[in-house]
């Protein structure tokens, strides 16, 4: 059995908890949004002093609201009333008498950001900074990565060095082993679509630059011993975690 700490991203809550049992793709944490949010001008609709703007409002702090539905009013005999109709429904989160503008919450993202396992396992530790599964999937630790996750088909490349030259499409949408990568081969490799990089040799520099240039492929630096257990594994599906330094043959 392999420990597999997954982090989670400041923000993210888990949804799951120690000894439930996971699926590959199964979601085990979930992006807290704290939903949208209104801000009616009310003093300045109505033209009243941001101060009285409760004696004109028709919902209190923390009520519910509707969509057409309305919010505040102004009744005036002479030249007639005005009202602010709300467009959208959600809770009234704030009143604010300085500045004489209401708040409206308007609820949650319908599809928040999530985190999903890259395994099937058991929770074995959760709490709001990190969920470690428990998984029977063979698990080898980086020396040094970038990058963010990925899973994907592993695409051997055995030569003693990765020659620049002889890269070529068949990286496409593949995760590219090879011994000792310099700079030019882990672009170009990139840039003809390649999911990932792992290699024995890659300079610290090297990572700091793609880090520099956005890059969000993940690029791992393993050391001898974990290269030719993966060697055994090609055309294997591979999960690599840079954020954790995890690469996980699946």
């Amino acid at each position: 059995m392999t420990l597999l700490p997954v982090l989670l991203p400041e923000g993210y809550a888990p949804k799951v908890s120690v000894n439930d049992k996971l699926t590959a793709g199964e979601v085990i944490a979930e992006k807290k949004e704290k939903g949208a949010e209104e801000i009616i001008h009310i003093s300045q609709i109505l033209g009243i002093p941001p101060a009285k703007i409760k004696k004109y409002l028709k919902k209190n702090l923390g009520d519910g609201i509707s969509k057409s539905e309305v919010l505040a009013e102004k009744k005036g005999a002479l030249f007639g009333g005005k009202k602010i109709i709300s467009e959208f429904s959600g809770t009234v989160i704030k009143i604010d008498e300085e500045a004489g503008n209401v708040n409206i919450h308007t609820g949650q993202s319908k599809n928040p950001a999530v985190i999903v396992s890259p395994v099937e396992g058991t929770v074995d530790f959760c709490n709001n900074e990190k969920i470690v599964i428990k998984t029977d999937k063979e698990t080898l630790v980086a020396k040094q990565a970038k990058g963010e996750d990925i899973r994907g088909e592993l695409y051997i490349i055995e030569d003693e060095e990765v020659d620049f030259t002889k890269i070529n499409s068949g990286v496409s949408k593949k995760i590219v082993l090879g011994k000792n990568f310099e700079k030019g081969s882990i672009f170009k490799a990139l840039g003809l679509g390649a999911l990932g990089i792992i290699g024995i040799q890659i300079k610290q520099g090297d990572l700091e630059d793609i880090e520099e240039k956005g890059i969000k492929s993940p690029v791992l630096e393993i050391d001898g011993e974990d290269f030719k257990k993966l060697l055994k594994h090609k055309e294997s599906q591979v999960y690599l975690d840079a954020k954790n330094k995890a690469v996980v043959i699946l």
